[in-house]
């Protein structure tokens, strides 16, 4: 095991890419196979759907640098060659691709709780003004109170002392 921190980094993300690169090339050969279970049922239609799916796959594949780009051309012609065998231009011709999917609202989940903290903060921030609004409105009331007995100590202090 390694010592320097930079190098026990690099293990740990070069695992990563391993297990991301293993599971990207078990996807292209799933893929691959669906289009060899297509033409040996003689589905054409399956067949050139599986195909044009599986060079999808191969090209997101050479993009990524799971496998070099010269593979990806020939494994696509391969299965492209495979695919022609019962594939007809009818079945060209007829080929509707899948709708794409809607991606749901991404994102991570810092950004999640970074949104939560700070809906949670305007709604703490309007509590607090409410409370701000509810004080100064109970100080106005005192004040006002007040001056009110103040006056009427003075006005009684001003009865007493005409009265002296």
């Amino acid at each position: 095991m390694a010592n320097i921190k930079s190098q026990k980094k690099r293990i740990i993300t070069n695992e990563k890419a391993r297990m991301r690169n293993r599971a990207v090339r078990s996807e292209l050969k799933t893929a691959i196979r669906v289009v060899r279970e297509a033409v040996e049922a003689q589905d054409g239609a399956k067949a050139y759907a599986a195909a044009l799916d599986a060079c999808r796959l191969l090209d997101r594949a050479a993009s990524k640098g799971v496998i070099h780009k010269r593979q990806a051309a020939n494994r696509k012609s391969g299965v492209m060659k495979l695919a022609n065998t019962i594939v007809t231009a009818e079945i060209v011709a007829a080929y509707t691709p899948a709708p794409k999917k809607e991606q749901a609202a991404t994102g991570n989940k810092k950004a999640a709780a970074k949104a939560a903290r700070k809906e949670a903060m305007a709604e703490a921030s309007k509590e607090k003004a409410k409370r701000r609004a509810e004080t100064e409105k109970a100080q106005k009331a005192a004040a006002k109170r007040k001056a009110e007995e103040e006056a009427a100590a003075a006005a009684e202090e001003a009865t007493e002392e005409a009265a002296e």
